[in-house]
């Protein structure tokens, strides 16, 4: 049987760290402003109230047995809490990933990828804003993640360079967005009983086994990858594949800020509140649209139209496609429902993502080609950003 792991002692570094501040301003919890959406309770303060009276009481010269007494626990226990050894509590790990961090630029926080433990006290980090602002703000966060690596499954699917994702990041983060408000299900932390100091989530998708869906869930896989997180097919049938991704705060922050919904909503219910779009550039709202229509598209070749569902957003996405030229509508106008935008301006944009190639991207080409939008494959460069 596999034992568990222990936490260390303190080194010297962190006992150090730890003197200046139980033997000064203690109390103060500024600190944990410093990490979004960090969650603690009363029982985390008691620990950490805890500790603090140790490190004083012992500073004053008591010993174990004095300061257990005074406490009301076991000598070990006392030593431990002084010492560190198999006892780190909440808050002062999070004092000591604060300190070793720094503190954040204004406007933004730390995330930490999940709860310090033995086997990683200062785990993996990403800074965020508190607010998307302007499309600048989008940029500065997506800048920290590092190159996704060539032997990455979905790069070898489409057969691309690393190179390709690095140069196209922000239109990969753009097409995300537009997945994770179309079909993408969320896996929220509420329904996790062993969730407590962060409300991580995941993105759990059921779709049709069809040739289309699997190349539209390996680029979803890309997009994911490029902001450093991984997902892989979970437990299939013959006639359902399941994509699931890690639980991670950093989606968590996605749904929240950049989709600007509560924890718990869903998209088919509640609006989305993304009037930073409206900054964007249009290759970005092209991949944002992207995202939305390889999921909730439908293309009407008898009527000359493209068509995106959405109960809630209807309104918002005419909005945002008029700032790009769009003559769309939200039909029908007592009860919106859906949006309608002519065949020959989806062909344009283009509405579906190329690397994609869904069987209603092709029907977008089939139209473009035969009515001679384009030629042979300038759709497909278009969507590429070539």
């Amino acid at each position: 049987m596999k034992r568990r792991r222990l936490w260390p002692r303190y080194t010297e570094d962190e006992r150090s760290i730890l003197r200046r501040k139980f033997l000064g301003h203690w109390e103060n919890l500024d600190f944990l402003e410093d990490f979004w959406n960090l969650i603690w309770d009363e029982r985390d303060l008691q620990q950490y109230r805890r500790v603090a009276k140790v490190w004083r009481l012992r500073q004053s010269g008591k010993k174990f047995g004095e300061i257990s007494k005074e406490l009301g626990v076991d000598p070990r226990k006392a030593c431990a809490l002084f010492t560190g050894y198999n006892c780190r509590p909440y808050l002062v790990h999070m004092y000591l990933n604060r300190k070793r961090l720094g503190k954040p630029r204004p406007g933004w926080k730390w995330i930490l990828e999940r709860t310090p433990k033995p086997t990683d006290s200062y785990p993996k980090h990403s800074f965020v804003p508190n607010h998307i602002r302007a499309y600048q703000d989008i940029l500065d966060f997506l800048a920290q993640f590092p190159v996704v690596p060539e032997d990455n499954p979905a790069l070898k699917f489409f057969g691309l360079a690393t190179r390709w994702v690095g140069e196209r990041r922000a239109i990969l983060f753009g097409f995300l967005l537009g997945f994770l408000v179309g079909d993408a299900g969320k896996q929220y932390a509420d329904y996790e009983y062993r969730s407590r100091h962060y409300a991580k989530t995941a993105m759990c998708t059921n779709m049709a086994r069809k040739v289309s869906n699997v190349r539209l869930l390996r680029y979803v896989q890309l997009t994911l990858a490029s902001i450093g997180l991984s997902s892989r097919q979970g437990r299939s049938s013959r006639d359902i594949i399941r994509w699931n991704s890690v639980t991670s705060n950093i989606l968590t922050w996605i749904i929240n800020i950049c989709l600007g919904l509560d924890s718990g909503g869903r998209t088919s219910l509640n609006p989305v509140k993304m009037n930073w779009l409206l900054s964007c550039p249009r290759g970005f709202l092209v991949s944002f649209f992207q995202g939305l229509a390889d999921s909730d598209g439908y293309v009407n070749r008898r009527n000359y139209y493209v068509e995106i569902s959405s109960v809630p957003n209807s309104q918002f996405y005419v909005l945002l496609l008029k700032s790009i030229g769009v003559n769309a509508r939200f039909h029908p106008k007592a009860d919106p429902r859906q949006v309608r935008m002519p065949l020959y301006q989806g062909a344009q944009l283009p509405i579906f993502n190329p690397l994609v190639a869904s069987y209603r991207f092709r029907e977008v080409v089939e139209y473009a080609q035969s009515s001679r939008l384009f030629h042979s494959n300038q759709t497909f460069m278009l969507g590429l950003g070539k």
